[in-house]
């Protein structure tokens, strides 16, 4: 069976970053499927903060889909991950919404076990999400692999 998608015509791949929009970018807010991932085109309005691929990315208040890095621990929802190319300050670029991607975890998380769940920490990273206490928004993945402190490994990510 092959799949039809009605994803918006698009002249550049989820990898791309640019500092100013053209004719032919998208629209911040713009959603595509490729393959079976998801993203979402944002604007990057962090102070000096850039989103590395692994890191994830909140709103940055109430101005649509303008996110930043700097998040609290078990207390911002995150829109999605930088899965390709680290969107600098100041600039546009896909986020992962929904797929398989690297995450880094938060430095003094603890390690995550191959099947656990996943929340949003501190400043982009991931920490593992307790289920017996109920912190935070919840889960935002499922680690495929054990992940310790302050290293990256695969996780299966639903925003």
């Amino acid at each position: 069976m092959t799949a039809y998608s009605a994803s918006p015509v698009r002249f550049a791949g989820v990898s791309q970053v640019t500092a100013s929009l053209g004719a032919n970018d998208p629209e911040v807010g713009t959603c595509i499927k490729e393959g079976d991932e998801e993203y979402i085109f944002v604007y990057n309005t962090g102070a000096d903060a850039q989103i590395d691929p692994g890191h994830c990315a909140v709103l940055s208040g109430v101005t649509g889909y303008s996110v930043t890095v700097s998040s609290t621990s078990s207390s911002d929802i995150a829109v999605g991950v930088c899965k390709h190319a680290t969107i600098t300050t100041g600039a546009y670029g896909w986020l992962m919404t929904k797929g398989f991607s690297a995450i880094e975890m938060t430095a003094t998380s603890g390690t995550v076990a191959a099947g656990g769940l996943v929340e949003v920490s501190a400043d982009g990273t991931f920490a593992p999400q307790s289920n017996t206490t109920g912190a935070g928004f919840g889960p935002v993945g499922k680690a495929m692999e054990a992940i310790v402190s302050g290293a990256s490994g695969q996780a299966y990510l639903k925003f």
